[in-house]
């Protein structure tokens, strides 16, 4: 009599965070496997904005803070707006009415990358982030927010001239 021999498969490593998009909807939820928990979500789409075709991301809810879960569904909302056809353009309302007023996400999404229209606002930023404080929210507005930073990004030219002048 022949016993069957039974072969085990290698156990495949599940990714510590996972994302879910349910069909026909705008919204995408971040779970984290080693948390087991409810991460994150975010509601968003792709727009065109001044003839430029971008992610819009309507909300973006973090449940735990300093985790590194809002940098990931950053990354993820970049690569789904490549897939989407906006070649990784972003915008979002940064706000300080939403969520948790008493720390505004500006200086998140400012250290990530992004920018704003509001010159006087974004100096004050960078000035925050230079002195590792945070902006008070009673003085801080709620600004729309882009990623890429185009605006800032010199051109070929530029940054040859700016080599040679060093």
């Amino acid at each position: 009599m022949k016993i069957p021999v039974v072969k085990i498969l290698p156990v495949k490593k599940i990714p510590d965070i996972l994302f879910y998009h349910p069909q026909n909807t705008n919204s995408y939820y971040m779970i984290s496997v080693k948390q087991r928990m409810n991460a994150g979500y975010m509601n968003a789409l792709p727009v065109i904005l001044n003839g430029t075709k971008t992610f819009y991301i309507n909300w973006l809810l973090i449940y735990k803070k300093r985790q590194d879960f809002g940098t990931k569904f950053l990354d993820f909302a970049v690569n789904l707006s490549k897939q989407y056809g906006c070649k990784g353009n972003l915008m979002l309302k940064a706000s300080t009415t939403v969520f948790d007023p008493h720390n505004p996400p500006h200086i998140f999404y400012r250290k990530y990358g992004f920018t704003c229209a509001n010159k006087k606002f974004l100096k004050k930023m960078d000035k925050c982030i230079r002195n590792k404080k945070q902006l008070n929210y009673r003085h801080t507005p709620s600004v729309d927010m882009f990623y890429p930073d185009v605006c800032n990004k010199k051109s070929f030219l530029q940054r040859l001239k700016d080599k040679f002048k060093n």
